[in-house]
């Protein structure tokens, strides 16, 4: 609070920029709370300052207080995500790995603000755009190198200061720092509107954590095969965008997921998220010039971005996360169960598109024209079932002993009622807009080049994407409660 309150006085006296008094306030606090932990005993009073600063900056942003806090040109929430990413932090990591709470948060209140800095200060810089916000390659340059050195230097010289058995060589350090970096700067390059100060402690935390752990209990595979997940995540990437399956903002976030499920969760998980990929890519692609005639009809093409690939692997990439930390085989059956639920509802869409009858609303079974939100068909039904149980038998391929033939055909149904959950959320609460020069009734909100539709029906903030996250949440149930009822 009292960085807070000198970088207010300098602003308003001073006639400092509010840009440079915001990066006074990012770095300075950063540096500080990092050490906190050398201090402080008790997380619970990190925790408590957090959550205090979060609901200040939270009323701060809504009645326009102090500028010298916030970004003056774009809708940014990163002082609020700052202390919340401290609580994640003090959480997960206080009482186990302090050198993680440290680092993670000295990564994103130095590197995370030397990218912006360097970005702007270049003359000519080489800009791009994952998400929402403009970065350039010399700022990402800037955050890679020093995230690194942070992260070397810390592992090398600090570790044994909090841990007197510390036992990580220097070449286990170089190899550390190189890994968390890499995600690092990758997570912090598809952020926008201040989430890099969440995203960016939060993978750095994960993978540190991870590699960590993994060289104290001499599981030093597990490092190698987390660092040939990465290598492997690029290479699917880079063919997956090449092809055009993927836009630049999918690329960037099959990536980070990708190394999550290759890396972390290895072979057993790999296998049925990639049948999902490539199989439904393909499929997305299949009479392609058929379905250009709902282009303008569905509000996604089949170019994945950013928020189809969370709202598509999403869940199971946090499913992959709990059973990083705790490995329990009830974690890869809800996996599954969530990549059957949308790959259900993906083959239900794709394969539906070629039913030689117009589709019928799941709720009442009258005609609709093809492309209507909530509309099935007995085509699009059975290529569900078929979806979700190639992916019950990938399961079964990877973990026979988890996967039995009992446990294939609950998950199988598990997606097939997930797709069909889908539907009815389409049918009923998804937003549906209607195009005032046409007439027709899209999920897009711009329509006929460039008009702006109306709100026709559903919920103004349910849209395709959060319809298919609800979906893959309804697989993990069905199969939770399946596994409670008749495999406890």
């Amino acid at each position: 609070f009292f960085v807070v309150g000198l970088a207010e006085g300098l602003r308003r006296f001073k006639k400092w920029p509010a840009g440079a008094t915001r990066k006074l306030v990012h770095i300075v606090p950063g540096i500080l709370v990092a050490v906190t932990p050398i201090f402080l005993e008790s997380k619970w009073s990190v925790v408590s300052i957090a959550l205090l600063f979060a609901v200040a900056t939270c009323l701060s942003i809504k009645f326009d207080w102090l500028p010298s806090l916030h970004h003056s040109h774009k809708n940014s929430y990163g002082t609020v995500f700052y202390p919340l990413s401290l609580i994640f932090l003090a959480l997960l990591f206080w009482d186990s790995h302090l050198i993680v709470v440290i680092l993670s948060m000295l990564v994103m209140a130095i590197s995370d603000a030397l990218a912006e800095v360097v970005g702007k200060k270049v003359r000519t810089p080489h800009k791009y755009v994952v998400a929402s916000d403009s970065k350039s390659l010399e700022g990402s340059a800037a955050m890679l190198g020093s995230a690194f050195l942070i992260l070397f230097l810390g592992l090398r010289f600090g570790g044994s200061l909090l841990q007197p058995d510390w036992q990580l060589s220097t070449a286990q350090c170089l190899w550390t720092a190189f890994i968390t970096a890499t995600i690092a700067t990758v997570s912090e390059s598809i952020s926008g509107r201040g989430s890099d100060n969440l995203s960016v402690p939060i993978a750095t935390s994960l993978v540190l954590h991870f590699m960590l752990v993994r060289f104290g209990s001499g599981m030093i595979n597990e490092n190698i095969q987390l660092t040939i997940g990465l290598f492997l995540a690029a290479g699917v990437v880079v063919l997956s965008y090449r092809a055009r399956f993927l836009n630049l903002s999918g690329a960037v976030m099959t990536f980070l997921l990708a190394v999550t499920v290759f890396g972390m969760g290895g072979w057993r998980f790999s296998l049925p998220i990639l049948v999902f990929f490539i199989l439904s890519s393909l499929l997305s692609k299949f009479g392609k010039e058929q379905k250009k005639k709902l282009a303008q009809t569905f509000q996604k093409s089949s170019r994945r971005d950013m928020w189809q690939v969370i709202a598509n692997g999403g869940v199971a990439g946090i499913l992959v996360l709990f059973w990083n930390f705790n490995q329990n085989d009830l974690f890869f059956l809800l996996y599954l169960g969530s990549l059957a639920a949308v790959t259900a509802d993906t083959w239900g869409t794709e394969l539906g598109f070629f039913a030689r009858n117009n589709p019928r609303m799941i709720l009442n079974f009258k005609p609709v024209p093809s492309g209507t939100s909530g509309g099935i068909t007995v085509l699009g039904t059975f290529a569900a079932l078929v979806g979700s149980f190639i992916i019950a038998l990938s399961g079964r391929l990877v973990a026979p002993e988890l996967v039995d033939w009992s446990m294939v055909l609950v998950i199988s149904v598990a997606g097939l009622l997930a797709g069909l959950f889908d539907s009815v959320m389409g049918a009923t609460v998804q937003a549906q807009y209607r195009c005032p020069k046409c007439n027709k009734i899209t999920e897009k909100r711009i329509h006929c080049q460039n008009v702006k539709t109306q709100h026709y029906s559903g919920v103004f903030f349910i849209d395709n994407d959060v319809v298919n996250i609800s979906a893959a949440i309804f697989g993990v149930v069905a199969v939770w409660v399946s596994v409670i009822l008749f495999f406890s």
